[in-house]
């Protein structure tokens, strides 16, 4: 079974998850896809400002810290 799949059909099923995003995001990440993983991190931290929080210290995410997108995303919104 792909790994992203409940994810997939937890988004079909309510596409603004913001768990289901995020979660996505923290396996695209761990499986060194990090424009994918970018992209619902993003999408997730627009429904929920409070992943910013979560992504500061989440071990899932380590492998895009480096990344200046990284630091862009978890940025305070002003």
């Amino acid at each position: 079974m792909c790994p992203f799949a409940s994810y997939d059909q937890a988004l079909a099923i309510k596409p603004d998850s913001n768990s289901a995003l995020y979660n996505k995001a923290c396996a695209y990440a761990l499986s060194s896809e990090p424009d994918l993983a970018f992209t619902h991190l993003h999408q997730a931290i627009q429904l929920n400002p409070e992943n910013r929080t979560l992504a500061q210290t989440d071990s899932d995410l380590d492998s895009l810290r480096q990344d200046p997108r990284f630091q862009q995303l978890l940025a305070p919104e002003g």
